[in-house]
């Protein structure tokens, strides 16, 4: 009895000094919480992005290098606007004790923006969008509410647009490389016009390019010139949210294809199984296009021909997603002309950048193509200069291109320093 009661009074005393020692125990994991109350922000940048800019403006939150390691993930992407310039959306995700806080975000890029108007603009849009979480922290007492300017109510008439939202671009350029046994001049011009509203996009192209190289020297010099200039017209109207119609018209001069002229005209009808709206998001479109196509071409081909007419169709099914994940697109086409349906082509391709988990990334870009379509190659023999410079197309039943790569990062999960000595 003695011993039980002091068995007791000893578990008594135990459970006392845990009550007693827990707000201890408490405050300070609590102070250890409030020591760093900062904003824990991953900036998943899939456009255009200065980050060393962002954390040096933005140095009042954690910026870490892992999505998982996030209080608040955001998400940037862009598509190009009608005028010539891009709009940007930032999408807002709250995680961990924000979760279920989500916003997004947009602004517009000018054509004729300069990169730190831009980026000025991308950190002040920011900003906006971090303070709803910044007041639910201990960081809300210290801020400091104002406006720039003076904010009076005013009516301002919609200002008049003298170029009814047509855009046009001028560009002309060129470049120059060699040594001894090798060199290569490049000129290469272009004009550009479109109109694009919510109902109507239309654009104009007329481009070209002159090229002239030289391989060896002397009695074993070898020169040809390439030149190519194309014109095109694609213009799309807009039916419903998911339904698009319109057509292209495209000619095109080209020693490389050996076509005197090229000219093909199509009407096309598009499905989008998701909204036009979302297409910053996500996107997956069907495409039929069927039309005529003449070809004049400079020397007679492979099938004896300098000249025809022939009539085609095609079928492309492409998709695209950009979530917290990464980046996923890829693409099915499939094309054959009438008059022989043996002519043919299939391709695929995908494009995808994604974070499997904590630190570790892979990236792949993939190209194939099943081609039996080739009615402008020229017949003959093909030359070693032909195999070696391909300075004109030549005759093959593939095409492919492929690239990948793995990364794994691991250390630190904060990157709020910016240090730009000897960068170069």
């Amino acid at each position: 009895p003695t011993m039980r009661i002091f068995y007791s009074h000893f578990n008594c005393i135990k459970y006392l000094i845990l009550f007693l020692s827990f707000p201890i125990f408490s405050s300070k994991a609590q102070n250890a919480h409030s020591e760093n109350d900062k904003l824990r922000v991953y900036f998943d940048c899939q456009t255009d992005c200065d980050l060393n800019y962002i954390r040096t403006e933005i140095n009042y939150v954690d910026h870490v290098n892992d999505r998982f390691a996030a209080t608040v993930y955001i998400l940037a992407t862009s598509q190009r606007t009608g005028s010539g310039g891009r709009i940007y959306m930032l999408q807002i995700t709250g995680q961990e004790q924000f979760s279920g806080m989500n916003d997004t975000l947009s602004y517009t890029r000018n054509a004729t923006a300069t990169d730190d108007e831009v980026r000025r603009l991308n950190v002040e849009t920011l900003k906006l969008g971090l303070l709803p979480f910044i007041l639910k922290t201990k960081m809300a007492k210290d801020l400091i509410f104002s406006f720039s300017k003076d904010l009076k109510p005013t009516l301002e008439k919609p200002k008049k647009d003298t170029w009814n939202l047509w855009v046009f671009n001028l560009n002309v350029g060129g470049n120059f490389s060699g040594d001894k046994n090798y060199s290569q001049t490049r000129f290469n011009s272009g004009i550009s016009a479109g109109r694009v509203t919510e109902k109507l996009k239309t654009n104009f192209y007329l481009n070209g390019n002159h090229s002239k190289n030289r391989y060896g020297e002397g009695i074993n010099e070898f020169k040809y010139t390439n030149k190519q200039y194309s014109l095109q017209n694609t213009t799309v109207w807009s039916l419903d949210k998911h339904l698009s119609a319109g057509g292209d018209i495209y000619a095109e001069r080209s020693d490389y294809r050996n076509y005197r002229l090229n000219t093909t005209a199509a009407l096309a009808i598009e499905y989008n199984f998701y909204p036009y709206s979302e297409s910053t998001n996500h996107y997956a479109g069907l495409m039929y296009r069927a039309g005529p196509a003449y070809y004049n071409y400079i020397e007679e081909t492979i099938y004896s021909k300098m000249k025809e007419l022939r009539f085609q169709q095609s079928l492309a099914f492409n998709i695209s997603y950009n979530q917290k994940w990464g980046e996923v697109s890829g693409s099915a086409f499939f094309s054959h002309y009438f008059h022989d349906l043996s002519k043919n082509r299939l391709s695929f391709s995908g494009n995808a950048q994604i974070r499997l988990f904590k630190g570790l990334s892979v990236n792949f870009y993939g190209y194939y193509a099943f081609q039996r379509d080739q009615l402008n190659i020229v017949k003959g023999d093909v030359t070693n200069e032909d195999l070696l410079t391909r300075r004109r197309q030549l005759n093959s039943s593939y095409d492919f291109y492929t690239n990948f790569g793995l990364r794994y990062r691991f250390g630190s999960l904060f990157n709020n320093v910016v240090n730009p000595r000897f960068n170069r």
